[in-house]
């Protein structure tokens, strides 16, 4: 039978996000922080800088249009929570936090709401915070797959939030 889905319809999240607001920005407006582009219900990022010039040039831009992933960074609206920890951190703390800001700035690409808040780095752990839950799952997810250890995942039921614990522990030296 033609059209007939076998399994589940993935369930979709009807929770409200506070920051996406009901009166959405006129069609086609810019954010004036981060200079992504919303048009067609949708937020994106410009291709190049000349488009985002373009684009701000042709619409009615207001000086109050931000977008809500620049607004959860200036709340530090956090839905997402990443916990590097382990003794193989603190050997490769600058490596990790590069390959962090890589994941996030090609996840900005499909959705530029999606954005690290803040990176805190202690002798123990390194503490991630993101806009989305599902970034905090993708850095866990590049984690575990560039550098091996243990990932552990948790959604809370009742809001959006994720927490990530990443841990990998450098082999005891010594001999055999």
């Amino acid at each position: 039978m033609k059209g007939l889905r076998l399994g589940k319809k993935k369930a979709i999240d009807t929770e409200v996000d506070p920051y996406m607001s009901d009166v959405k920005p006129d069609e086609a407006a810019a954010c004036v922080k981060c200079g992504a582009i919303y048009h067609k219900k949708r937020w994106t990022l410009p291709e190049d800088a000349a488009k985002a010039v373009l684009a701000r040039a042709s619409t009615r831009v207001s000086a109050n249009v931000t977008c809500p992933g620049c607004l959860k960074v200036r709340d530090k609206f956090a839905e997402g929570f990443v916990t590097i920890q382990g003794s193989f951190q603190k050997a490769h703390k600058d490596e990790i936090i590069r390959l962090l800001r890589n994941k996030e700035s090609l996840t900005r690409h499909t959705n530029p709401l999606a954005r690290i808040i803040e990176i805190k780095r202690s002798g123990k752990t390194i503490e991630v915070t993101t806009t989305t839950e599902n970034l905090a799952q993708r850095l866990g997810q590049m984690l575990h797959k560039t550098f091996a250890g243990e990932c552990e995942y948790k959604w809370s039921s009742d809001v959006k939030l994720a927490r990530v614990v990443w841990t990998r522990n450098e082999p005891a030296s010594g001999g055999k």
